[in-house]
Order: C-alpha cells, then structure tokens, then sequence
C-alpha cells in the first residue's frame, strides 16, 4: 500500500467525522453519551434553537427619510399587542405563500347600484401592507387594524380646505371572486369638528358622504396601480395571510353529476359579474332578464390556435374560394340561471337546444361555458 494519501482523500478522511456527528445529532439528545453535553447539551454546538427567537430582542422599526420611498421594507410579522404575551413556540416557523403571476386584470374600480369597490390582482395578504403604506405616504394615522379579518380604520383628519367636518376611514380587505386576488371597500364617516374626537364609534351602513369615498377609492386605486409592479418584490403581510386567499367563485359537481358554478356573494354583486363576464368572453347575450334570473345567450367553443400556419399557395386557393378546411362556428344556444340562495348564488347551465349537445363526442359546451364564465369573473 502506498504510504502517500492525497490531498483529496485527506479531506474526505477528515470530513467523514463531523458527518457523523450531523447525522447522528438526531439522537445526540436521546442516548446519553458521556463527554458529549459540549455538542449536543442546552449550551452546545447543536443544541436545539427551536424557540430561540422567543427570546430576541426586539428593535425598534427602520425608519424611512420622508424623501425616499418604503414601499419595500415593511414589518413582515407584526405581533398584536393581545398576543404579545402568549409565549408559545412554533414547532414549524410560519411562511408566506409562494408569489403566483400577474394577470391582465390588474387594479379595476368596479360600481354598482350606487356601491363602489377595488378589484387588485393580488392576494389580500400581498395588498395589506400597501394599503397601510398608503395611508403614510397621506399622514393619515392607523388607528386600528385588524389583519386577519382584514379591517383598517384609520384615525381621524381634516380634508384640506374643509372647515366643518373631521373624517374617518374604514378599510375592507376581502377575497376577490378569483384565486389570490383581492377587493377593497370604504366606509367613510364625517362629524362636526366641534364633537370629541372618540376612539370608538358607530359605524354607519353607508358611507356619510359618498363622494368622499369615491374620491379615496379612486386615489387608492391609483396608488396602487402605480406600485403594481412591486408586489412580486415586495412583502405580504403574515398576519393578512389569515385571510382567505381562495377566490369567491367556485365549479362543484352535485350528486347527481351537474357542475355548477358556486358565487360566495349576494345576487345583485353576482348578476353584474357574470354579465361582465360574458361581455369580456365576447359571447353574445340574446336576452337577459335579472328579476327572473336568467341570461340567454348563443355560445361558440373557443377553439384552439392552430401551432402551424398556412402555406403562401393554401393561403391563395382559400382566398379564391377552391376549397377551405376551416369548419363553420358552431352556435349553442345555451340559457344561464342565477340562482339566490340567501348570500350565495348558484349558476347552472342549460341547453335551449333538442338532443345531446356535444362537440367531436368529448366536449359539453355547457361545461364549457361554464369554465369560461369562472375564468373570466371578476
């Protein structure tokens, strides 16, 4: 044997030790060994750090000189003063969701029957803390904020050349009809400037002046699409992940094996989403009818782009009328109810056609339909 080791296998001699040690410190707690507490004891090398951080420090918040932005850094974990004092260990550290892709639907203010809100195409828990950072780039104080439930209110203020009134703003974070995106109401409230400025109040149904609302709504809007493009660099709120991020619209299959589309909304919020969704699908309503319910439209299939174009001579001969292999659309008359179920509506989908409605044997253009109305709500 030669009586040389190479640098390499020295290494790999020395290494072989300590990979023994890392992974064997599973058990280093459970099989007394002795010599062994300066590794694997309460002051070791490998001791257990699971619930070192109940123990940090904590340090005051970076502060931002008012020329700069900050929009980026933002407090991640935010500790409510009512469970400050609730010592108790994680045994998996919360995380935030993974970052999905943006859409083209971006931040829309949608209005109805005298009611108006934000549609953003993110997850509440991505928009919170812009909301919040909104209201610091007006100095508007936060006087309450409750993430989880997604509610903000904010301190009160005097508009600029206002010599009446004092405001105050409630702030409504909730799910959007799709996945990971959000809608944000205001509830304005004005008092004589004479009352007492009090913490607590009663907060009406609808806002005291709604043109004040609309005009915040419009600026938050714009604010917001504005900052669009930092909500994949930027932070979410852990706090705000407790709200659900699962869209409000929902395909089901009943026992009896019909799929319906579910709205977690009230009628008169679904009727306008799926008008506007039908409008967006470019299908073309025959006649609608809101107090009974129902749409009736003529629906085509989308069809899916061919991947290989056509030849210069194809393009000719087609052109010239000789021949053509593009089949003619196929229009299935379809009518669309709109169900009321006390806060929840339901959509189903009937043919106004006779006989089985099928497409080459596979597709039902009422399933179809269907999916087409949920991926374009909104």
């Amino acid at each position: 044997m030669s009586r040389f080791i190479s640098n390499t296998s020295k290494a790999s001699l020395l290494g072989l030790p300590v990979a023994l040690v890392l992974s064997g410190c599973s058990v280093l707690n459970a099989i007394p060994i002795p010599g062994m507490d300066y590794i694997a004891g309460e002051e070791g090398l490998l001791r257990d750090r699971q619930g070192d951080y109940l123990e940090a420090e904590v340090l005051p918040p970076t502060r931002i000189p008012s020329q700069y932005d900050s929009y980026i850094i933002d407090d991640l974990m935010v500790i409510p003063p009512e469970t400050a004092g609730n010592q108790q260990a994680f045994l998996v550290a919360p995380r935030p969701r993974a970052f999905t892709g943006r859409s083209d639907r971006g931040v829309v203010i949608q209005r109805m029957s005298g009611a108006s809100w934000v549609v953003v195409d993110a997850s509440p828990s991505e928009v919170w803390p812009r909301v919040r950072d909104y209201w610091r780039q007006k100095r508007i104080q936060v006087a309450f904020e409750n993430p989880t439930a997604g509610i903000l209110d904010t301190g009160w203020f005097v508009l600029q050349d206002n010599q009446l009134t004092k405001e105050k703003v409630r702030v409504t974070i909730e799910p959007g009809f799709q996945n990971d995106s959000a809608e944000i109401r205001l509830l304005h409230l004005g008092v004589s400037q004479a009352l007492p400025a009090l913490d607590q109040v009663n907060w009406p149904e609808t806002s005291t002046d709604p043109d004040v609302e609309y005009d915040f709504l419009t600026d938050l809007s714009n604010y917001l699409a504005d900052i669009a493009g930092l909500y994949q660099a930027s932070t979410v709120s852990f706090l705000a992940e407790n709200i659900e991020s699962q869209g409000k619209a929902s395909i089901v299959s009943t026992p009896g094996g019909r799929d319906i589309l579910r709205l977690d909304a009230g009628y008169d919020r679904s009727w306008a989403a799926i008008s506007g969704a039908l409008k967006r699908a470019g299908i073309d309503i025959v006649a609608q009818d809101s107090e009974t319910g129902v749409f009736e439209v003529d629906f085509v299939i989308p069809r899916e782009e061919e991947e290989e174009k056509p030849g210069f001579f194809r393009k000719v001969v087609t052109l010239n009328g000789i021949f053509s292999s593009e089949e003619p659309e196929q229009f299935y008359p379809m009518k669309i109810r709109v169900l009321d179920l006390n806060g929840e509506v339901e959509v189903i989908i009937e043919s106004l056609q006779e006989g089985p409605a099928e497409v080459d044997g596979e597709e039902d253009p009422a399933k179809v339909l269907l999916q087409v109305i949920r991926t374009n709500i909104a």
